[in-house]
């Protein structure tokens, strides 16, 4: 009897949700950039409307370890007088953002880093995602610096 071959199953790939702030939303609204409302919308309709399912990250061109990794924060915002990285206010959710990419950080994460520096919600994340707090950053402005992702389950 000749020998008969499994069956294979094709094992479906399914291409990561990402949403890269300023890039994703449309042309005309790039000027006022990303939103509340837009991050809201990607987490209700990618993600289940669960900031948990939502994983904030860095993109490729930054690099933690440079002086000024985000360029539109200053080094005031960054470090204490000494040089040491800030773990307060701002700064402490900057340098969340920052390393970000070292490992799984929640969109629920960044809001409670927000909420205990009582800054407005996702502030500094809405900055990281346009590339500045204004288009008035000309040189950072229209280019994100962190991207939201689903988190596969």
């Amino acid at each position: 009897m000749p020998k008969l071959s499994k069956a294979v199953k094709a094992v479906p790939t399914s291409a990561e949700i990402v949403f890269q702030g300023i890039n994703a939303i449309p042309e005309d609204r790039r000027k006022a950039g990303v939103t509340v409302a837009d991050i809201a919308k990607f987490v209700q309709e990618k993600a289940g409307g669960n900031p948990n399912n939502v994983g904030v990250r860095t993109v490729a061109k930054v690099n933690p370890k440079d002086e000024q990794p985000f360029p539109f924060e200053s080094k005031r915002t960054l470090y204490e007088e000494d040089g040491a990285k800030k773990a307060r206010l701002r700064g402490l959710v900057v340098w969340q953002l920052i390393n970000s990419g070292k490992s799984v950080t929640t969109l629920t994460d960044v809001d409670n880093a927000h909420k205990k520096i009582k800054a407005k919600k996702y502030h500094a994340l809405i900055d990281a995602l346009n590339g500045g707090q204004s288009p008035s950053a000309k040189s950072t402005w229209g280019n994100n610096f962190v991207e939201l992702y689903v988190i596969p389950a």
